[in-house]
């Protein structure tokens, strides 16, 4: 059983590391409407293929930011559930060292790297983090088409 300060220090640093990854977003976001309009009037190829590989990049930081988001979101919702803190594989208590070090981790570090080895994709129950996005954050995904 994980003692109460010890679980308030990780919902504290699980609170600050979702700030931290929203902010980045937010700062993403300014970044790519800059290249949208740079991209109007590139001024030669270089500058042209720079903005490309920029723009790739900042997806990929997005799609793994999001993954932490759920992850972070997961968490939080398991510390509410009193869940938190126990192997999702093996069932046993995540030792504090290893929560303090990854507070989002769902597994022990031998456990993570069996899930891996296994394919294991994790799950998230409903609702998904997205119901706890600020309202001044919106989630535009070109890859999505509503029916």
């Amino acid at each position: 059983m994980i003692p109460k300060e010890v679980l308030e220090e990780l919902r504290a640093r699980l609170l600050e590391e979702k700030q931290k990854i929203l902010e980045r977003y937010r700062k993403k976001e300014d970044t790519q409407a800059r290249i949208g309009e740079e991209v109007k009037e590139p001024g030669d190829l270089e500058d042209l293929s720079q903005m490309t590989y920029t723009q790739e990049l900042l997806d990929n930081l997005s799609s793994r930011e999001m993954f932490m988001l759920r992850e972070i979101d997961y968490a939080l919702q398991k510390m509410d559930a009193g869940t938190y803190g126990i192997c999702e594989y093996c069932g046993e208590e995540i030792p504090i060292d290893r929560l303090r070090a990854i507070p989002w981790t769902r597994y022990h570090a031998h456990c993570a790297e069996k899930v891996e080895e296994e394919g294991i994709v994790p799950t998230y129950p409903t609702p998904t983090f997205e119901a706890t996005l600020p309202e001044d954050v919106e989630i535009q995904r070109e890859d999505i088409t509503e029916a």
